[in-house]
């Protein structure tokens, strides 16, 4: 399956926060109901470094989301297949 349209990342994305909404109200309309922030709490109880590995996760997909970012100054069309790549800072 190709993923040719924006609009899929922001169905997904909406279906996340939408489920998320769904969730939560009812976790917070039952008196006995666990919330997302009181499952964190839980885990975090019996396995403190969650906390680090959550902030790992978090740092990783910042990256990963700029990580493709180059200035137009830096890119150079590639003569074998075309595409936009790195100039070659030794001048080879």
């Amino acid at each position: 399956m190709r993923v040719r349209s924006p609009w899929v990342w922001v169905g997904w994305l909406a279906f996340i926060v939408i489920s998320f909404a769904v969730l939560e109200g009812f976790a917070l309309s039952d008196p006995e109901g666990l919330s997302l922030s009181q499952f964190y709490v839980n885990v975090k109880y019996a396995w403190p470094a969650i906390g680090v590995l959550v902030g790992v996760a978090i740092g990783v997909l910042i990256c990963h989301f700029n990580w493709h970012w180059v200035p137009k100054q830096m890119r150079e069309r590639c003569t074998t297949c075309g595409r936009d790549v790195l100039k070659d800072s030794h001048g080879g």
